[in-house]
């Protein structure tokens, strides 16, 4: 995830269009499977999945060259390698460091991420009296494990971006996630899903099954919501509800929170009248000098781990063995 510094700049309809075809572009080059995306207009989330690097053959470098740079500067490159091979002697393995040099940007999340954003920067500047940079510190990345129900949670999280923002209702209605893509009958957004829901699943199944699974994470979300408005209310802060949550829930999660509280002031209660169990001294003494005995350069904490008791009894009783051994 990266976002806009100060809230400056939004993108536009236009923008976010040419920002997807750019993604698309950048994650051919780089050699990295798009899962899922969701472009906000002042910051965005990818979740990818990053493939071992493969040694590529020339003509799949120049081919995600092109995909990269356009067909001109695909163009100016091949007459620039025929060029250098044409001094037979150094020729061949100048033009090789030249496609290596290229290659070794691919399989790189980082160049992935630095490529768009120096292409929003870029877009921005030229569009704005503006210089310099367009986003606020480096990109928050996460790392996921790769198994179906973790990347389902993270892109149902990713897509529910558009709601969480009270800009649209429905889960698929926003035309610039993956989400919406795949409902159009995008290939590449089904390729990624189908990473999470299996390779022979159908587009239908997928959104069938994706849906439910937000459903459930937005309601985790309302509940959290909610928690947090009674969590501040009852700190003195003047809480409205909003589109995620309503009154009844900050009601019921305020009164679970009372009864949290309650339980936890009863237990400690119990634990105050129980109090700690007795340690037994001589006995505890006794255990340490054994324990010494056997072994003259075991260390404290060996100790502590050995009887099993609190760091704080062992030390002293530790102390008092010492002592004796001294005296």
């Amino acid at each position: 995830m990266s976002r806009i510094a100060h809230q400056v700049f939004f993108m536009t309809d236009e923008v976010r269009n040419d920002f997807l075809e750019m993604i698309r572009r950048a994650s051919d080059f780089c050699g990295i499977r798009l899962v899922a995306w969701c472009i906000m207009t002042n910051h965005f989330h990818i979740l990818a999945y990053l493939p071992a690097p493969e040694t590529l053959i020339e003509e799949e470098i120049l081919r995600r060259y092109g995909v990269l740079k356009g067909h001109a500067k695909l163009e100016a490159l091949k007459k620039e390698l025929a060029s250098v091979r044409m001094n037979k002697e150094t020729g061949e393995a100048m033009a090789q460091a030249r496609l290596n040099s290229i290659a070794d940007s691919m399989y790189k999340v980082g160049v992935f991420m630095k490529i768009l954003k120096q292409w929003l920067t870029q877009e921005y500047n030229s569009r704005y009296t503006h210089r310099g940079t367009l986003w606020e510190g480096v990109y928050k990345d996460i790392l996921v494990k790769n198994i179906p129900v973790e990347l389902g949670k993270r892109a149902g999280y990713i897509h529910l971006n558009p709601i969480r923002a009270a800009i649209c209702p429905g889960f698929d209605e926003y035309l610039w996630s993956s989400l919406n893509a795949l409902k159009r009958g995008d290939e590449l957004a089904l390729d990624g899903m189908r990473r999470i829901y299996g390779a022979e699943a159908s587009r239908e199944e997928i959104l069938e099954s994706h849906q439910h699974l937000m459903a459930e994470l937005l309601e985790k979300m309302k509940l959290e919501r909610a928690e947090e408005i009674a969590r501040k209310r009852a700190a003195g802060i003047e809480m409205p509800v909003d589109h995620l949550t309503n009154e009844a829930l900050v009601v019921q999660a305020a009164a679970n929170l009372a009864k949290a509280a309650e339980a936890l002031v009863e237990e400690k209660t119990i634990q105050k009248i129980r109090g700690r169990p007795k340690v037994d001294g001589d006995r505890l003494c006794e255990t340490i000098r054994h324990l010494l005995a056997e072994n003259p350069g075991m260390s404290s904490q060996a100790i502590v781990e050995a009887t099993g008791k609190p760091r704080s009894t062992v030390f002293r009783y530790l102390k008092q063995v010492r002592s004796e051994v001294v005296s």
